[in-house]
């Protein structure tokens, strides 16, 4: 009985793989942080996305960060108004980290070391057609060293 189960659980493993069905990152966005000096660029650097997906920003090249433009950080607000600050702090190449939006809107960010050189991206986030529910929770941000 045990042999059975074991291998109907196998079956079912497979078949979820080749349907397509994995349970990392279904709605995971990546976004590639590249670069060293005036380069330095988020590729791509404007992203649409259905609200509540999770970007993944993925450090290939050189030091840098992913801020909103928010007064937090001492820029102009860049973000929607009821959304929480981000800032992933200082991420070197292999690091990964993540941002979920919850909210609509735009969402302006910037790498700290290379502003000046327009290393900026932008997050559009909307909500799909059929989901209509609001969510007063924001952002939520890990980071993952690969």
């Amino acid at each position: 009985m045990k042999n059975l189960i074991a291998h109907i659980v196998f079956i079912l493993i497979l078949a979820s793989s080749a349907l397509g069905f994995s349970a990392q990152e279904p709605d995971t966005v990546k976004v590639y942080v590249l670069g060293t000096h005036d380069d330095s660029r988020f590729q791509p650097a404007t992203v649409e996305v259905n609200t509540g997906s999770v970007i993944k920003f993925m450090v290939k090249q050189g030091m840098h960060t992913v801020t909103a433009y928010h007064p937090d950080n001492r820029r102009e607000l860049g973000i929607p108004a009821d959304a929480e600050s981000f800032d992933s702090g200082m991420l070197v190449v292999g690091d990964a980290w993540y941002l979920t939006v919850k909210i609509d809107g735009e969402y302006n960010y910037f790498c700290l070391p290379h502003e000046r050189m327009g290393h900026k991206g932008k997050i559009i986030a909307r909500q799909e057609q059929h989901n209509a529910s609001s969510t007063k929770s924001v952002t939520q941000q890990k980071r993952i060293n690969q």
